[in-house]
């Protein structure tokens, strides 16, 4: 089956991984056209493939989508990501000398794990940079010392 993402006149290829998935589909595509972050979907199956309609929906503007914004990076949990602390476990071990390929192999799919979880850091970070810098300057309450 072929997923074919509708936006803006463009017509996008997508992954059946990707495009089956409501909320991956939006995260993924908010990366280049973050209106689309609440987007409403629509698919249409036609012979091999599916069409898929992305309608902007109207999003929360000015300072309330700041408040908004604030507030989920301040309930964000506060944590390393998990690839750095593996990679820095792996470094430590490479430093002791004590790393072996089947040392590796065994973690293969913890590698992977935090391979994965990388890249949806990496997708929510950018994701949350692109909606600061639409957002509009103001007035900080408290001093600069």
């Amino acid at each position: 089956m072929k997923y074919i993402a509708h936006i803006e006149g463009q017509q996008i290829p997508l992954d059946e991984a990707i495009a089956s998935d409501d909320n991956t589909l939006k995260t993924a595509i908010s990366v280049y056209f973050p209106d689309y972050a609440n987007a409403e979907i629509e698919r249409q199956i036609t012979d091999d493939t599916v069409s898929i309609r992305l309608v902007k929906k109207a999003g929360t503007k000015g300072n309330l989508g700041q408040k908004v914004l604030i507030q989920q990076l301040q309930e964000s949990p506060l944590e390393v990501n998990p690839a750095l602390k593996l990679g820095w476990q792996l470094k430590l071990l490479e430093m002791k000398n004590q790393i072996t390929l089947s040392g590796l192999i065994a973690i293969q799919p913890e590698i992977d794990k935090a391979i994965k979880s990388a890249q949806s850091w990496e997708t929510y970070t950018e994701k949350v940079t692109q909606s600061l810098k639409q957002q509009p300057a103001a007035t900080s309450k408290y001093p600069v010392l």
